[in-house]
């Protein structure tokens, strides 16, 4: 039945159709601990965040998803996130809980762990931007690498349930760039997985300045890396991390990744090169909520669609609001933010199509 669903919603993506979601991205809470220098979660209003009653409610209306991911500023500041966790297993029947985290209240992520109803669909990402220094000059006392390293160690000890863990690189500058194979290797030594991303030059989503607001100038082919990174030694290691994802023992998690790898190697080229570029599905497979429950565009365009539980799903998801912004994504000139390009790879089917691809041959020459 799944499997129904998912060729349905690629078949109506295809056609430029509105299916039901069938991925969500929910920021549970802007407040956070950390002090990122990438990120301005922290700098900005919390305002209102939606009861567990409220979202309920909302889920009712959503029905069955395949994934649901929380995110923040920081989840786990929300004492009640095993509550909200509980009603997207209870309502949505997702084949997965995702949920990203600083990882800084290792108390709190083993007690959620420990007491999740179904295990094997509970997935942890723990973020890092290197090793210990690195990491703490970033995030700041409040968020440590060895709080971080103290709730990885607990999680691996949970796997045996099947709660799958992982870490999340952010590389925010060359020195983060230069400690990923060392911070790979420390993280060999308990068997987790690492996946790299390129820290963003802004972000609509987390941008103090352009919170509420469409940043057209971080779209297109061009892949818009933070200032701190150089941009010739980004293109290199990022042609190296694809050479490495070829060894990777599980299949789907190494063409995947490949994917991932290759759009994003394509994009830092010169010239860069928008390939691949699935479809945008925000607002149709894809649907974000921001901790007051209102949807915005996407993780460049942030404008607000509406407000999911003050006008209900139905009613926002079919409205002139939602068909309007639909227009704008349709006309977009495209990203590579990896949370926008995942579930638009999987819900046009351009992830099972590249499959059978040849590497493209443009990339040899960036190695």
């Amino acid at each position: 039945m799944r499997w129904l669903r998912w060729l349905t919603s690629v078949r109506r993506n295809r056609r430029g159709d509105v299916p039901r979601p069938s991925w969500l991205t929910y920021l549970v809470t802007y407040r956070c601990n950390a002090r990122c220098g990438m990120c301005d979660s922290w700098k900005l209003d919390p305002g209102r965040e939606l009861s567990v009653e409220e979202v309920d409610r909302l889920f009712r209306q959503l029905k069955r998803l395949d994934v649901v991911r929380f995110s923040g500023g920081e989840p786990f500041l929300r004492k009640d996130l095993p509550d909200l966790a509980g009603v997207a297993m209870r309502r949505l029947r997702p084949a997965g809980v995702a949920i990203s985290t600083n990882g800084s209240f290792p108390d709190r992520v083993l007690s959620l762990a420990r007491g999740f109803a179904a295990p094997k669909r509970l997935w942890i990402q723990v973020s890092l931007d290197g090793l210990p220094a690195t990491h703490d000059a970033n995030r700041g006392a409040g968020a440590t690498f060895e709080k971080a390293m103290a709730t990885l160690h607990g999680l691996t000890e949970l796997r045996d349930r099947g709660v799958t863990v992982s870490v999340n690189h952010t590389v925010i500058s060359d020195e983060s760039m230069d400690e990923s194979r060392e911070l790979q290797a420390r993280l060999d030594e308990i068997d987790v997985p690492m996946h790299t991303v390129l820290a963003y030059e802004d972000s609509a989503m987390y941008g103090q300045d352009r919170n509420g607001s469409a940043a057209g100038d971080l779209l297109g082919a061009a892949y818009p890396l933070h200032p701190a990174i150089d941009r010739g030694k980004a293109r290199r290691f990022v042609a190296e991390e694809l050479e490495r994802a070829a060894a990777l023992k599980d299949r789907g998690l190494r063409r995947a990744k490949r994917y991932y790898l290759t759009g994003l190697l394509n994009r830092l080229g010169e010239p860069p090169q928008a390939f691949p570029d699935p479809r945008c599905v925000a607002l149709r497979s894809h649907l974000r909520l921001l901790p007051d429950g209102s949807v915005p565009v996407c993780q460049f365009n942030t404008n607000r669609v509406g407000n999911a539980v003050d006008e209900g799903f139905e009613r926002l998801w079919n409205g002139e609001s939602c068909r309007k912004w639909r227009r704008w994504v349709d006309a977009c000139d495209g990203c590579w933010a990896e949370c926008e390009v995942l579930p638009s790879a999987i819900y046009t089917g351009d992830l099972l199509r590249a499959l059978g691809r040849p590497e493209p041959a443009r990339l040899a020459a960036d190695r």
